[in-house]
């Protein structure tokens, strides 16, 4: 994030070195000139329509604000829909999962024709889960507490404002920071600006409050080719071997099976129960890798049952299973977007595992996504191994603004928090 001069804010990198905005060649100290002062006036006019709702009724009242806004965002995924954060506030926020407080804010920013230009959906959470350890205003599918399910930032930027819009909304941030006696706030999902895998800091004048940015990685891409053949001409010899290796097996060993894909409202209801036992059952499972259970009580259920239903009325979900002798053994989750297909969550029966079954259904799903014309699969971000085997690389990067309070109380309860996380148990989730 970049701050434009005329600000009351100060950037400095991790090193201690200042900062020069790339939007301007004034040198840190230098007054700017009245023209340099309109213009930023006018760059940042959005600012003066930068609000929070923190209402229930405003909130919903942004449904067709916020799917127009979707309709004109970069970078729109199912994640930022309306359907995935309305099911989001639901059950997480209003239900008070975990730490959340139910208190929320809805930070927006409006251009001079009243266009939404931005939307960042934030929760109150009790730091580490109590509120001894002071409160996070934190963005929707972020929490220290409980289950996310998703790893995607939930912010809307609209296409070509997406840098002034951005710094507007995190001032706004900044300064509801200071009046709304969080000890800190989050804002992620902003456009990246600076060195490469560099951090920053960024202090106001008074100083109320301190800045930290920092680079986070995307989603993992791979780029599909136009045919099958040519992508499986890129794998390694290893991995081509195992994509025609365990369907292979799976039938000399067991038997006929069949892969068949849900799509239409009806079949996802079905598919997503099956679904989460399967997820469940491959977490509790002692074959092979430890599995993290994403989805462990009632209220990811009931998140997955709400969206699931509002995504496959849209055609933006589709889970894929295997299925021998009418029985699911192993299902996967895809996201569907327009020219992109994004792994979700699955989960198998352990006593099929050493027929990959996985590996089966993902290399079904590439190939099914080539023949529709598909050039893009994303995976969750972090290099891993099972990643990386199918090609799949860094897509980008995004920043992360963590801002911190600098009033006396909410120091010591983050040297609190900073003891509990470096001595104590290890917070739930």
């Amino acid at each position: 994030m970049a701050i434009a001069w005329g600000s009351d804010r100060r950037v400095f990198d991790a090193g201690g070195a200042t900062q020069r905005p790339a939007d301007s060649n004034r040198r840190v100290g230098q007054r700017p000139s009245q023209a340099e002062s309109r213009a930023r006036v006018t760059r940042l006019a959005q600012a003066e329509g930068c609000v929070s709702l923190t209402s229930e009724r405003a909130f919903y009242g942004l449904e067709s604000a916020w799917r127009e806004l979707y309709a004109q965002a970069a970078d729109a995924s199912p994640f930022r829909s309306w359907d995935f954060t309305v099911e989001w506030f639901r059950h997480f926020v209003l239900g008070r999962v975990g730490g959340a407080t139910g208190r929320f804010e809805i930070a927006i920013a409006r251009d001079r024709q009243g266009r939404l230009t931005g939307a960042v959906p934030m929760f109150e959470e009790c730091a580490l889960g109590s509120a001894t350890f002071g409160s996070v205003l934190q963005p929707f599918g972020r929490g220290q507490s409980f289950e996310t399910m998703t790893d995607e930032p939930l912010i809307l930027l609209r296409r070509g404002c997406e840098e002034e819009t951005a710094r507007a909304i995190t001032e706004h941030v900044a300064r509801r920071l200071t009046t709304g006696g969080w000890d800190l706030a989050v804002v992620s999902g902003l456009p990246h600006r600076g060195a490469k895998g560099r951090r920053s800091f960024v202090w106001s004048r008074p100083l109320e409050n301190v800045e930290l940015i920092r680079p986070t990685d995307g989603a993992m891409v791979l780029t599909l080719p136009r045919s099958w053949e040519a992508f499986t001409a890129g794998l390694s010899k290893s991995m081509r071997d195992n994509v025609s290796y365990y369907p292979r097996r799976l039938s000399r060993e067991i038997g006929d099976w069949t892969i068949t894909t849900a799509r239409t409202p009806a079949e996802v209801a079905v598919a997503g129960e099956r679904l989460i036992d399967l997820h469940r059952r491959r977490s509790r499972s002692g074959t092979g890798v430890v599995h993290r259970n994403h989805i462990p009580g009632a209220t990811e259920e009931a998140f997955l049952r709400g969206w699931f239903a509002r995504a496959a009325a849209r055609d933006e979900i589709s889970i894929v299973n295997i299925e021998i002798a009418g029985e699911v053994i192993a299902a996967q989750a895809f996201v569907e977007m327009p020219g992109c297909v994004s792994v979700y969550y699955s989960g198998y029966d352990d006593q099929y595992y050493r027929y990959s079954p996985l590996t089966i259904i993902t290399a079904h799903r590439i190939r099914s996504a080539i023949a529709e014309g598909v050039r893009r699969f994303e995976f969750p971000p972090g290099a891993t191994a099972w990643k990386s085997r199918w090609g799949a690389e860094g897509g980008g990067v995004r920043d992360v603004t963590t801002m911190y309070a600098t009033r006396l109380p909410a120091l010591l309860r983050g040297l609190s928090r900073r003891l509990r996380l470096r001595f104590g148990p290890a917070p739930a989730l």
